[in-house]
């Protein structure tokens, strides 16, 4: 909890908006260079770009009260 705390600028928690999901100080920036580091060894900045995501099984929402069709693979 010490280095959460540290982070935080001695809280257990920062409720800022903007701020919540990043920490500050050394421990938070070992923690980001590391990270870094890893994805950067295990090209996953790269794999990210090239994942495209299938629209072809996107269909809009059934008006209010119809339920899908039995035959759908969505089912």
């Amino acid at each position: 909890m010490s280095l959460i705390k540290d982070m935080r600028g001695g809280r257990d928690n920062d409720p800022d908006f903007g701020s919540r999901m990043r920490g500050m100080g050394p421990m938070a920036e070992l923690i980001r260079r590391r990270f870094n580091i890893a994805c950067k060894r295990l090209n996953l900045n790269d794999q990210m770009r090239s994942i495209q995501q299938p629209t072809n099984l996107f269909r809009p929402p059934l008006p209010e009260g119809l339920q899908m069709d039995c035959s759908s693979p969505l089912h």
